[in-house]
């Protein structure tokens, strides 16, 4: 069984790489003097997994809370987050009680928000079920909801006392949500791992069919990631390398209002790319770094502009408003992370808005 450690100044836990069927064997040690757990899942995981997890949870004398929501990012949201506190407080949900997280990014960003803030804190378990939530979200402990100025722009750091990673589950996801959770795969070797770009690149026709292959590229990507929680945690230097194509992304999320026409991937693919374009328009990378990474989103079918995504709402000008919201901001100025190749990023600010409003017009 593979495990990554995450070892951090006041926190440590493991992120481990195991049957689902299994994870009360290694979940149960951390109830403490709890006597509830409270399951927020969605649909989705809810129909393949909830019944084993609450029958596991009985056998080992836990009362159990189902909360379940149908998918989507709009679950994202404060008044979500509030009802579900009040729904856990009317049932007693206790200081030393557990909170469960089973789904995917959404679902462990609502779940663990609501960790962070109900009883000032309780234990917090994260089970991922989507491949961008095993790669991303579940690393790190962000947490939060997003509001109409933005993504994540309300939140909090809340680490998990344990994560839970079965890639086999995987096998359930449609095709899309495959796609969608590969971006942030690849985006970390962009970020710090040519091997790992090339690996990819050179199984790009076997990923999602060989699942001994999707297994290495998801710890090897995860390992990217931990790394780079384990020295910055609050993201006040070089954890920010994470946002790479996300400046970007977030805005062309925050366009639609989340309403599912793009998923948070699919956003984030479109958004790398405008990163490359803007990054060899101030010469930090050349066009064959550019076309390589086109080539490959290409090849395994992520988005790479706005071709079957019309809206008259679609503007640089809107673009640019939103982007001004984004929660790395600072004093007015724009913070990009921009590649300087592949396998190597940086934070830049300053950029003339006039290059940025030429790099978004080239995508739309």
């Amino acid at each position: 069984m593979k495990k990554i450690e995450i070892k951090l100044k006041n926190d440590q836990y493991n992120i481990l790489y195991a049957p689902l069927s299994k994870s009360i064997d290694y979940i149960k040690s951390y109830f403490l003097n709890g006597k509830t757990v409270a399951i927020i899942a969605d649909n989705n995981s809810a129909h393949h997994y909830l019944n084993k997890l609450e029958k596991d949870l009985l056998d080992v004398n836990q009362n159990v809370i189902k909360i379940i929501l149908s998918p989507g990012e709009k679950n994202k949201d404060l008044t979500i987050a509030s009802k579900i506190i009040e729904d856990l407080l009317s049932q007693k949900f206790e200081r030393t009680d557990t909170i469960i997280a089973l789904g995917g990014g959404v679902i462990g960003d609502l779940a663990g928000f609501v960790a962070a803030i109900i009883h000032r804190g309780v234990n917090f378990i994260n089970i991922p079920t989507t491949l961008l939530s095993q790669v991303d979200s579940s690393i790190g402990g962000k947490t939060g909801v997003n509001t109409k100025y933005g993504k994540n722009l309300i939140g909090s750091f809340k680490q998990p006392e344990i994560v839970i990673c079965d890639t086999e589950v995987l096998t359930t996801l449609p095709k899309r949500e495959l796609l969608a959770g590969y971006t942030e795969l690849v985006k970390h070797a962009l970020i710090n791992d040519v091997d790992l770009f090339n690996y990819l690149d050179v199984n790009s026709s076997e990923i999602f069919k060989n699942n001994t292959i999707l297994q290495d590229a998801i710890y090897r990507s995860s390992l990217v990631k931990a790394e780079i929680v384990m020295k910055d945690v609050l993201e006040k230097d070089i954890r920010a390398h994470l946002n790479l194509g996300h400046t970007f992304g977030h805005a062309i999320e925050a366009l639609y209002k989340y309403d599912g026409t793009l998923l948070h991937g699919e956003a984030v693919s479109i958004g790398i790319m405008m990163a490359f374009s803007l990054a060899e328009k101030i010469s930090l990378c050349n066009t064959t770094q550019t076309e390589a990474v086109k080539k490959h989103f290409d090849n395994v079918g992520l988005k790479t502009n706005f071709s079957e995504l019309p809206n008259s709402s679609l503007t640089s000008k809107n673009l640019i408003k939103l982007m001004k919201n984004d929660k790395k901001v600072r004093s007015g100025s724009i913070n990009f992370i921009l590649p300087k190749g592949i396998g190597s990023v940086d934070i830049f600010s300053g950029i003339d808005e006039d290059i940025i409003k030429e790099v978004l017009e080239e995508y739309l």
